[in-house]
């Protein structure tokens, strides 16, 4: 594998300026090398591939959502970064992801004894209790399954 440059994407908080979103690797397969010959790209735990939105904000969507404030509320602490349609689509999928993320978190512990019928919520909760020490869950859960959280 050789590093041979940065991935950069959209910054949230400026509109001029891109972050460092991860590296690309190419699989090199000249030689005598047993490559494939492609290139992959390797993504920070701090960010959602396909997404603009950092993990961290998705995090405390996440736990905004579990302490019981509506997805308004949740979208207007943000401070108007994202708009109200997008915290609602990403909100959607989250939970098109649940099982994915339900299957990683049950191979690590079983799900914690609660009283909640949402879903969502439940794994919310499953996320603390696997990664209570975190501050960021969503990039606890890549960096421990090496998986993007979103799909």
């Amino acid at each position: 594998m050789n590093r041979h440059s940065r991935l950069l994407g959209n910054d949230p908080d400026s509109v001029q300026v891109q972050q460092e979103r991860g590296q690309r690797a190419f699989c090199s397969n000249r030689g005598r090398r047993g490559g494939c010959g492609r290139t992959v790209s390797i993504f920070l735990a701090g960010v959602l591939p396909r997404h603009s939105v950092p993990s961290w904000l998705l995090t405390q969507l996440l736990t905004d959502l579990l302490g019981g404030a509506s997805v308004q509320a949740a979208a207007q602490s943000f401070g108007g970064v994202f708009a109200l349609e997008t915290v609602y689509r990403i909100r959607q999928r989250v939970r098109c992801r649940l099982g994915g993320v339900r299957v990683c978190l049950c191979r690590e512990a079983k799900p914690p004894a609660c009283a909640l019928a949402d879903p969502l919520l439940q794994t919310v909760r499953h996320l603390q209790a696997v990664f209570g020490a975190a501050v960021d869950l969503v990039a606890a859960f890549q960096l421990r399954f090496q998986c993007a959280f979103l799909g």
